[in-house]
C-alpha cells in the first residue's frame, strides 16, 4: 500500500504511536500504582476488562483526597459565578478612539464574556474537565480534545503519546482509539474494505483509529488520521496554535521530559505506608474480634449441650473452669500503627487541601483560623495554577472565542483572572483590611489625617478584580462636584438673604 506524502514526511500515525509508546511504558507502572492507591479505575491495567474486578484500597483517604482537590481546582479554573478571564482591548487599537468608541468596545467585550460563560454551561465543559483534573492529579498527564460546537473529549494517558522540544512545546503527538466499525462513515468503511485482503474483510468488529499531530513550522500544526493504517483524506487539517483543538496537559512542567508528574506520585510513599498500615489494622482487628471457645478435655460438659443451650438454661458442669475464651491481647500493639496512620492522614490532608483536617478542633475555632489555613495551603498550588492557566485556561478560551467570534482575537487580548492572580489579589485585599483596622485603633482623626481614602478605595477595587476607573470617582470629578455644591450653597444663601431683605422691606413699608 503506497503511503501518502504526509505519511512519507511525518511518518505513519500508527508507527509514530508505537515508537513513542516505548518511552511512555517506563512510566506506566508508576501511574498504575498511583491509581491503585487512589482511584483504581482511572488508569487500569492493560489486561483489565469490564468483567474483571478492580482493586479496592483498604482506606478511603486516597480517593477522597483526589476528589476533594479536583473539585477545588474545578471551582478555581471554571468558577460557576463570575469570569475566570477578562477580554482586554489591544493597546495599539486604543489610540485615536474617542470616549464613545471606547464605551462601545467595552460593552461588546463584556457581552462577549457573557456569551462565553453561557457557552461553557451549554456545552457542559465542567463534567469532562473534572475527570481530566483527576487524571492530572493521579498520573500528571491527560489530553483534551475540543469538539467543535460541542464539549470536551478526555483521553487517558494510555491512549496517547507525546514528544516535546527543550522548551516544552509539542512536536509530535499520536492518539490510539478503538471504535466500532458501525460508527464509521460509509465512505471510510468502503476505503478500509478496499485496502483489506479478502480473508480479512468483515472479520473485525472494532477498528483502530490513529491520529497524528505534528509540528509543521513555528506555531503551525498538521493533523491527520488513519483507520487500520489507511489515511483518511478528508481529515487532513492545518491549524495555527490558537485553533489547535488538542490540549496536552501536565500537572508539572519538567525540563527535558515529555510527560508530567502527578501530585499522587509526589506523596506515593505516604500512600503506600497508609495502605499497608490500614491493611494491618483491618486484618489485626478481624483476628482480635474473632471469638473462639475452648473446652477442657477431661470436662464432663458436653459440647452439644453448649450449642443447644438457650438464654437462661442450666447445664451440668463447672463452666468457669472447663470453658476458656481465646484472647489475642494485641490492642496495645495495634495502637502504634493506628497513631502512625493518623499522622499520615494529616500529612496527606494538608497536601491535598482537605481543610477540615487542618483546622484546630475546638469549640472556639474562629473563621479567621479557617481562612488563614486555606490561604496558606492554596498558596502552595501557585505553580500548578500557572501551568494550568498557560496550558488549559488560555488555549480553551481561545478555542471558545474562535467558535463564537473568530475575529475577536485580533482586537482583544485574553487575560486569566483566576488561580495565582486570584490568590495574590485576595492577599492584597486582606492586607488592606488589616491596615485599615490597625489605623482605626488610633482614632478617626489619625485615619483622616494620614489615609488617602480615594487611593484606598481604588486599591480595594483592584484587589477585588474590578476596574477602579469604572466605579471610583476621580479627583477632578470630586473637585467639580465640590465646586458645584459650593456654588449651590452660595446661591441658596443669596436667595435666603434676598428673601429676608424683602420681608424687612415689607414690614417697614407696612
Amino acid at each position: 500500500m503506497k503511503k501518502h506524502e504526509l505519511q512519507e514526511k511525518f511518518g505513519s500515525a500508527k508507527e509514530v504511536y508505537n515508537y513513542l509508546e516505548k518511552y511512555r511504558s517506563s512510566l506506566e507502572q508508576t501511574w498504575e500504582e498511583c491509581s491503585e492507591l487512589t482511584l483504581p479505575y482511572i488508569f487500569p491495567d492493560d489486561n483489565m476488562s469490564e468483567s474483571m474486578a478492580i482493586y479496592t484500597p483498604y482506606n478511603s483517604i486516597g480517593p477522597s483526597s483526589v476528589n476533594n482537590l479536583a473539585s477545588k481546582l474545578l471551582l478555581a479554573l471554571l468558577p460557576p459565578t463570575g469570569n475566570f478571564f477578562r477580554l482586554l482591548p489591544n493597546e495599539e487599537d486604543l489610540f485615536g478612539m474617542d470616549k464613545e468608541e471606547l464605551d462601545y468596545l467595552d460593552k461588546e467585550l463584556s457581552k462577549l464574556e457573557q456569551d462565553i460563560n453561557v457557552l461553557i454551561n451549554v456545552q457542559a465543559l465542567r463534567v469532562p474537565l473534572f475527570e481530566a483534573l483527576k487524571l492530572l492529579i493521579i498520573t500528571g498527564n491527560t489530553l483534551l480534545y475540543k469538539v467543535k460546537d460541542s464539549g470536551l473529549k478526555v483521553f487517558n494517558p494510555y491512549q496517547f503519546v507525546v514528544e516535546r522540544d527543550y522548551s516544552g512545546n509539542v512536536t509530535r503527538m499520536a492518539i490510539e482509539e478503538k471504535i466500532s466499525k458501525k460508527t464509521l462513515p460509509t465512505d471510510v468503511l468502503q476505503l478500509i474494505e478496499d485496502n483489506s485482503s479478502d480473508e480479512k474483510k468483515g472479520e473485525k468488529r472494532d477498528v483502530s483509529v490513529h491520529t497524528l499531530v505534528a509540528l509543521l513550522e513555528e506555531n503551525k500544526y498538521v493533523v491527520y488520521q488513519e483507520v487500520e493504517g489507511v489515511l483518511i483524506p478528508n481529515t487532513i487539517k492545518y491549524h495555527d496554535s490558537d485553533s489547535l483543538p488538542y490540549l496536552p496537559l501536565r500537572w508539572t512542567s519538567i525540563v527535558n521530559e515529555d510527560y508530567g508528574r502527578g501530585l499522587v506520585e509526589q506523596y506515593l510513599g505516604d500512600l503506600r505506608s497508609l495502605e499497608g498500615l490500614s491493611k494491618m489494622i483491618v486484618e489485626g482487628g478481624g483476628i482480635s474480634a474473632k471469638t473462639v471457645f475452648g473446652l477442657r478435655p477431661a470436662s464432663t460438659t458436653k459440647i452439644e449441650d453448649l450449642h443447644e443451650a438457650k438464654n437462661g438454661d442450666f447445664i451440668l458442669g463447672d463452666l468457669e473452669k472447663d470453658i476458656t475464651t481465646l484472647q489475642v491481647n494485641k490492642s496495645a500493639d495495634l495502637r502504634v500503627p493506628y497513631e502512625l496512620m493518623q499522622s499520615l492522614e494529616q500529612r496527606l490532608a494538608k497536601a491535598f487541601l482537605v481543610f477540615s483536617s487542618q483546622v484546630r478542633d475546638s469549640e472556639r475555632t474562629t473563621a479567621s483560623e479557617v481562612r488563614m489555613v486555606a490561604n496558606e495551603l492554596e498558596a502552595t498550588l501557585g505553580g500548578v495554577f500557572s501551568v494550568l492557566a498557560q496550558d488549559l485556561q488560555l488555549p480553551l478560551l481561545k478555542l471558545l472565542l474562535n467558535e463564537i467570534e473568530p475575529k475577536a482575537l485580533k482586537v482583544t487580548t485574553p487575560a486569566i483572572s483566576t488561580g495565582i492572580n486570584a490568590i495574590s489579589r485576595e492577599k492584597d485585599f486582606q492586607n488592606l483590611n488589616v491596615m485599615l483596622q490597625s489605623l482605626g485603633q488610633l482614632g478617626p482623626e489619625i485615619v483622616s489625617q494620614y489615609l488617602d481614602v480615594g487611593k484606598y478605595i481604588g486599591k480595594v477595587a483592584s484587589a477585588l478584580g474590578m476596574n477602579p476607573e469604572d466605579i471610583v470617582k476621580s479627583q477632578e470629578t470630586i473637585a467639580q462636584e465640590q465646586q458645584q455644591a459650593m456654588m449651590m450653597q452660595q446661591a441658596q444663601a443669596q436667595q435666603d438673604q434676598a428673601n429676608q431683605m424683602e420681608q424687612i422691606a415689607v414690614k417697614q413699608g407696612g
